[in-house]
């Protein structure tokens, strides 16, 4: 998109006359035509904007939030509330001042007929956590069964049983999310129509304690063409640079617990000229999902994880886990290990500033957290008996394997 301003200006064209010292000055009225992109722009403060006109924003609905253009233009901004909906890029959906109980609704609609994704940056987001029941509900046999008489209890922590925020799309691993959020994002495939983003808050907390709840919601909506798409099935995508950090919604710096029936892959984009990702932690608890009993040789990865045991024995190793396709060991043979990772560490840390790593030069690069609907009340032998924060993982990309 274009926007046109139309610019008036008087300049004196003097014209030589052959007859010496008759010489006459001339005003002329002309128009200017400027033409700028609606491109993405900085807004005053923290936000972005898109650059119009300040007629165009104001027709819009926007608010003027700066120049841009050469001061052609303003940048405008585009807020929404409950009830509200936009079809302008660049969106925030935030809160009221006052947020009480019940549902809170805005609407984004495509800002042309060629969008397909969707970003969600949580500038803010704070809502209710997770459920912390201990009380048992049902009971776990092998194979995943709920049996009452017999299994392993299992309770409705990790549940988020009093706030939750939820997208309408037809993306089918988008979890349902609650508790603290800043400055984590989700992506979700853009509805031709619309897609409703939508809080439920309850009036009391069901298991945890009712938060001073806040949000601010950025939407960026690309178009099919974007050449940065993520990868088909991603919930998160990250790039720019050859080395980060992933975490599971509500870690909350390590201060939350994971969130129940997750799927959550977390998308890495290959940099130029880099051939393989390597997955280290730097604390003993940035790895808690699920649990096991003990640590060998530094990796838990085990034939159990990402699902029941067949066994009873095997039950509490369980179901919650991280999948790290082609992962292998760091050494000269490059051993290969399983996909699936559980239990109180990834991998053990050395004394010093060597790490030891998982490694995968499988493409497109992603790592994936899951989770089922229930915790073990029963601990195994040495864990915690709380449920994890979940994962806070490293990442390094080298071109060793090019």
């Amino acid at each position: 998109m274009l926007s046109l301003i139309f610019l008036s200006f008087k300049f004196v064209l003097a014209e030589e006359v052959l007859k010496e010292n008759d010489r006459r000055a001339k005003v002329l009225s002309v128009f200017q035509i400027v033409r700028f992109a609606n491109d993405p722009c900085r807004a005053s403060g923290s936000k972005n904007g898109t650059c119009y006109t300040n007629e165009e924003c104001q027709s819009r609905g926007g608010t003027n939030s700066g120049s841009c253009a050469a001061g052609y233009g303003v940048c405008c901004t585009f807020s929404i509330g409950c009830g509200a909906s936009s079809s302008e890029n660049c969106t925030y959906f935030e809160s009221p001042s006052a947020l009480g109980a019940g549902p809170c609704r805005a609407m984004i609609c495509p800002c042309s007929n060629n969008i397909c994704q969707l970003r969600l940056d949580f500038e803010n987001f704070v809502i209710t956590g997770p459920s912390t029941l201990t009380e048992s509900v049902a009971k776990i046999a092998p194979g995943g069964l709920i049996n009452i008489a017999a299994g392993k209890k299992v309770s409705l922590a990790t549940q988020c049983l009093t706030d939750t925020f939820d997208v309408t799309t037809d993306s089918h691993n988008v979890p349902t999310i609650c508790g603290i959020n800043r400055g984590q994002h989700m992506y979700v495939e853009a509805d031709e129509d619309c897609n409703d983003l939508v809080f439920q808050l309850g009036a009391m907390g069901i298991g945890a304690t009712l938060a001073s709840r806040m949000f601010s919601i950025k939407v960026t909506q690309y178009s099919c063409d974007f050449v940065n798409l993520a990868p088909e099935g991603c919930v998160q995508y990250l790039f720019g640079s050859n080395s980060g950090m992933v975490q599971n919604y509500n870690y909350d710096s390590g201060n939350g617990v994971h969130l129940a029936n997750q799927d959550q892959s977390i998308c890495i984009r290959r940099e130029r000229g880099q051939c393989r990702i390597c997955w280290f932690q730097t604390m003993e608890t940035d790895f808690q999902v699920s649990a096991t009993t003990t640590v060998k040789k530094g990796y838990t990865q085990a034939s159990f994880c990402c699902g029941y045991s067949a066994t009873t024995n095997n039950i509490l190793k369980g179901y919650d886990c991280v999948n790290i396709p082609g992962a292998e060991k760091t050494t000269a043979m490059r051993k290969m290990l399983g996909p699936n990772f559980c239990g109180r560490n990834l991998v053990s840390i050395k004394s010093g500033t060597v790490k030891k790593t998982i490694c995968s030069t499988r493409t497109p690069f992603y790592i994936r957290f899951r989770s089922d609907g229930f915790e073990f009340l029963e601990p195994a032998k040495g864990e915690f008996k709380k449920p994890g924060a979940g994962i806070n993982l490293n990442y390094v990309m080298n071109a060793d394997a090019c």
